[in-house]
């Protein structure tokens, strides 16, 4: 019962702290240093969190949401039946077109195609907020089609990107790998890094040298109290 109780005031701080801090920062951030928006590409959407944070600046964009969980696509496919410039997809993106098991966790935010590390002090504190363990926590897989972006990018014919946000709970470098030649067209990344034992295999250190070797630099890091954080990267103007 007491972590019932806890795991509820954890998730009330945890929306708190999201909406009227982390994306309140990122949003004034781009605000001030003109970073204009009109094509964007949010992988990994969820609800659509990051499109609406940034609708606000660039209410005119044409966006486009990638969001695996099917439970959440038909809910987040609702929420914007009205916007036609807002396209959403069913897809997982990655660095290879097949079918894939994703990890449904209790916490949908964190459902993954990569494994828990089951020695993660913090996914075990969480577990118990949850009453179960970490084997327990992702409770069904969901087979799901993956795509490049790079071959998506192609059938769009787009020229340029202005923005896309990764946030793929520990498949990030993947979708990177993903872009191929595609990633010279990007102009900003804005990409979640993870506690560094919280993913089987995960190595952050991999994604920031990928960044910067494909020309891009690290302009701001937004930490999530005692979590994970969001970097920003542009490429570099030459």
């Amino acid at each position: 019962m007491i972590f019932k109780f806890l795991k509820e005031i954890a998730l009330f701080l945890f929306d708190m702290i999201d909406i009227f801090y982390h994306q309140v920062r990122i949003r004034k951030f781009f605000h001030k240093k003109k970073i204009l928006v009109d094509i964007f590409f949010d992988i990994g959407s969820h609800m659509g969190t990051y499109t609406d944070l940034v609708l606000k600046n660039n209410p005119d964009l044409k966006a486009f949401l990638f969001e695996p969980q099917i439970d959440v696509y038909n809910k987040v496919k609702i929420k914007y039946q009205n916007k036609k410039n807002i396209k959403i997809f069913n897809l997982g993106i990655s660095d290879q077109e097949t079918t894939r098991e994703i990890n449904i966790n209790m916490h949908d935010l964190t459902s993954s195609f990569s494994n828990f590390n089951e020695e993660s002090k913090y996914l075990k504190f969480k577990a118990k907020l949850y009453g179960t363990t970490i084997d327990n926590m992702s409770y069904k897989k969901e087979k799901v089609k993956t795509i490049l972006l790079d071959d998506f990018i192609l059938k769009e014919n787009l020229n340029s990107i202005d923005l896309i946000k990764i946030d793929t709970e520990g498949h990030e470098l993947e979708v990177l790998k993903g872009l191929k030649k595609k990633i010279g067209i990007v102009k900003n990344i804005l990409i979640e890094f993870h506690h560094r034992d919280v993913f089987s295999d995960y190595k952050p250190s991999e994604i920031h040298d990928f960044l910067i070797h494909n020309n891009f630099e690290l302009i701001k890091v937004f930490k999530f109290p005692f979590s994970w954080q969001d970097r920003l990267y542009s490429k570099i103007k030459n």
